[in-house]
């Protein structure tokens, strides 16, 4: 519910923004066909642009609105219910096993009232008490047309009503007073006719979906107005071009404008504001060329886009994790986005004020991972949708710790220990530490609202990054008679390439360096599968490295790189 409320909020400033802009630009034209498109044009593209999503390099004060007001409206419930695991012959310390079984708690504890639940709730009973004053006005108008006598002309159905009330058209159907029926019949049956001509009502029923979707929002009603004065300007207009005579039309007005309305939602011929529709029929005629104010609408859309817009996540990992300048690799392999991860982690654990890491076991929360690639996070996890869980359950864990340390008057220093097995997938892994990372990311965020700062030196301190990891508790080598699924391209510097592929180690090996040493100079292209073990890549890797690979080209099956890089020789 909170991403719902929050697309609310979204729209509804878009709301705002098109009533503004359409009261200081249009209101005042003639065109009163263009000012109907646009408020029904804008209305939709208002609920439309909540969804488009742009990506900027960075955050600026521009976001930081919409990020505070999602942080806000989207963060779950810190005692929401939680998955549990159950293996049978297993230490609550290792990585899921093949036989663990996952099941819901039986009971759960109920979840704290909270401000976004009152919230909910109000939305909701307005959303409900609106729908049911439309209804309502359906039903008394429905109940008005079954009461009284029709009478078929072309086009539509033509109601006298022997009550003294306005006249007013709804759908296919109109209703007359008898007085206005016995004196005023030409003049207000054509301005109904008008109102049916034009299709105002279902105009007036979009109108009415976004005020029950919106009945907060006072730009909605105001545009509902809006929308029911242009639909009185453009009948009226109709009127006067079919030869009625605008003066004694003017004084028809000014008798009937002392009627009542009875029908909120239906077409009337009382409707709107008297001063305002004579002056528009007084006024000269708007230039055609006034549609060019329709441009406005493109630095208005484009800055609400902007305000929108997130920070844009690189396909290149390595962009967002890369060290401080200065800092060189001692790999003589170039880095996969794994382990440019578990850099990123050691270098914000040193930032976050870490010197020697906990004992294996000692960490306060735990992260395994097991060969099946399933996940579990402080004896609590699930075989499946293992990303999710980590989003959902490590921002809940460490949520909780970091307010109960500042309830305590402690400094925020929870860790999070990763054990996986060598087994698992890389790109499993790779998914699993972005994850983690974007975690603590979104919870710094959180902190750097409450402290009114985004120092990185400030959020080390007071949300640190500690994240180490421990050696897997089982360790699969790749046998040496083994055929690996991966493929290597060695391309020498003067042209000739040769391409491997269904190979064992000690092939690789072989060939690898009788290549180097006819070419000297070689660029290497190693592409995996994006489901291949971690543990074979690493070996791979070894080999390379053992033939004095500088550079390297990885890539895997789903996003191959683009990078070139070289092996030389000794």
């Amino acid at each position: 519910m909170g991403a719902f409320l929050f697309y609310l909020f979204k729209s509804a400033l878009c709301l705002t923004t098109l009533y503004f802009v359409f009261r200081l630009c249009f209101r005042s034209d003639t065109l009163f066909r263009t000012n109907r498109l646009l408020l029904l044009g804008g209305t939709l593209c208002c609920l439309l642009l909540p969804f488009v999503q742009l990506s900027i390099p960075q955050a600026s004060l521009w976001q930081k609105p919409m990020t505070t007001v999602e942080t806000l409206l989207t963060t779950p419930p810190l005692t929401s219910p939680s998955m549990h695991l159950h293996a049978e012959g297993t230490e609550a310390e290792q990585p899921l096993p093949p036989t663990a079984t996952v099941s819901a708690p039986a009971t759960a504890a109920p979840a704290a009232f909270s401000a976004l639940r009152l919230i909910t709730w109000a939305y909701t009973g307005g959303g409900l008490l609106t729908l049911a004053f439309f209804l309502l006005s359906m039903l008394r108008m429905r109940q008005l047309f079954c009461r009284y006598p029709s009478e078929r002309q072309q086009g539509f159905r033509l109601i006298v009503c022997p009550l003294k009330k306005g006249s007013f058209s709804w759908g296919r159907t109109i209703v007359l007073s008898q007085e206005d029926y016995r004196n005023n019949r030409e003049a207000i049956l054509l301005h109904e006719q008008m109102h049916l001509h034009y299709h105002h009502t279902a105009d007036l029923l979009w109108m009415q979906a976004i005020i029950v979707l919106h009945w907060f929002n006072p730009a909605a009603w105001l545009l509902m107005r809006e929308l029911r004065e242009v639909h009185e300007f453009e009948a009226d207009n109709g009127v006067l071009l079919h030869g009625i005579d605008a003066t004694q039309y003017q004084l028809l007005l000014v008798k009937k404008s002392v009627g009542t309305k009875l029908y909120s939602m239906a077409s009337g011929f009382g409707h709107s504001k008297l001063k305002q529709r004579i002056n528009m029929m007084l006024k000269k005629r708007t230039n055609r060329l006034a549609r060019l104010k329709l441009l406005l609408f493109v630095p208005v859309v484009s800055g609400t886009l902007y305000a929108f817009a997130r920070p844009e996540v690189k396909n290149a990992v390595e962009q967002m994790v890369k060290p401080p300048v200065g800092t060189q690799s001692q790999d003589t392999v170039r880095l996969d986005e794994r382990e440019l991860l578990e850099q990123y982690f050691a270098r914000k654990f040193k930032e976050g004020g870490g010197t020697v890491a906990p004992e294996s076991g000692k960490a306060a929360h735990r992260l395994l991972v097991n060969l099946r690639n399933q996940v579990m996070i402080d004896q609590e996890g699930t075989p499946t949708d293992c990303a999710d869980f980590i989003r959902k359950h490590l921002t809940e864990v460490l949520r909780k710790d970091y307010q109960q340390a500042k309830q305590s008057g402690q400094p925020f220093r929870s860790s999070l220990e990763i054990i996986y097995d060598r087994g698992s997938s890389a790109e499993a892994m790779r998914l699993y530490l972005y994850t983690v990372k974007e975690v603590y990311q979104q919870l710094r965020q959180e902190a750097a609202a409450e402290l009114g700062t985004t120092d990185e030196a400030v959020l080390d301190k007071a949300f640190p990054i500690l994240v180490t990891f421990a050696k897997p508790k089982t360790f699969r080598k790749t046998d040496a008679a083994e055929k690996l699924p991966i493929q290597i391209t060695l391309i020498a510097s003067n042209g000739p390439s040769k391409t491997l592929s269904n190979f064992t180690l000690d092939e690789l090996r072989n060939e690898v360096e009788d290549f180097r040493s006819k070419h000297g100079e070689t660029t290497v292209s190693l592409k995996v599968e994006q489901d291949i073990p971690m543990g074979m890549v690493m070996d791979v890797k070894g080999i390379l490295r053992q033939a004095y690979v500088t550079r390297l080209n990885y890539s895997s099956a789903k996003a191959p790189s683009t990078v070139e890089e070289t092996v030389k020789k000794p």
